[in-house]
């Protein structure tokens, strides 16, 4: 059932894709982790954002998978939905659903849905900041195969700084709060253009959760170096 439900509002995609400005992204590059996993894996990104005013919608998936003589060393996959509607200029409410499986994380698979308030505290040429707070549900399952439901809090950052016209920086940081734990992702990226619509980037992710089971670390880092492509509007 809770596939179903992150499933479901994806669906309002399409119907409204060809009425408005449609933009995305396709990257493809290598991923070092450590913590749960130490390797070196192939990384996959794809996003898309589609703004038809007054509302916005935003869908990522990611697969990371690393394989040696010995096996599966690292597999996570995740994938996410978001739509906004402005009330205001600086002012939105938004809707969020996630969903992601990790075979070697603190948490093996995770769903959650929340619904809140955003407001656009920068919002210029150079500098763009949004904050958002909701609550909504979490559904998920621990390596052990111990599964969880629970309300949680839901707090979410995002900082975007243009550094010139083709290279870009951002940092954002997502908390979701409830009975069972809380998890923490901070994701710093950093963009540069090489020609036209391609760009290199490098990033660093921070995901940690408060409660694994026994033998497992709460705390996995990430770093990606992506071949990028931008494409639409």
């Amino acid at each position: 059932m809770s596939r179903f439900i992150f499933l479901l509002p994806s669906l309002f995609l399409f119907p409204a894709v060809a009425a408005a400005e449609i933009k995305g992204e396709v990257a493809l590059g290598v991923l070092t982790t450590s913590g749960n996993s130490e390797t070196q894996s192939v990384n996959g990104t794809f996003a898309l954002d589609h703004t038809a005013k007054p509302w916005h919608q935003h869908f990522e998936a990611t697969a990371i998978n690393n394989s040696d003589e010995q096996g599966t060393t690292a597999e996570r996959y995740g994938a996410g939905y978001k739509l906004d509607y402005d009330f205001t200029e600086s002012n939105y409410a938004f809707f969020s659903a996630d969903y992601s499986k990790d075979l070697f994380g603190g948490v093996r698979e995770k769903t959650t849905e929340a619904v809140g308030y955003g407001r656009r505290i920068l919002n210029n040429d150079q500098h763009k900041l949004d904050a958002e707070i909701g609550a909504g549900a979490r559904q998920q399952e621990d390596q052990a195969g111990v599964r969880s439901n629970d309300l949680i809090g839901r707090f979410f950052a995002d900082y975007r700084w243009n550094i010139t016209e083709t290279n870009k920086f951002s940092q954002n940081l997502k908390v979701e709060g409830g009975e069972d734990n809380v998890s923490t992702e901070a994701v710093s990226e950093l963009s540069l253009s090489i020609v036209g619509d391609l760009f290199a980037k490098i990033s660093f992710t921070i995901r940690n959760n408060s409660e694994v089971p026994a033998g497992t670390e709460r705390t996995d880092t990430a770093t990606a170096v992506n071949l990028s492509y931008s494409f639409g509007d």
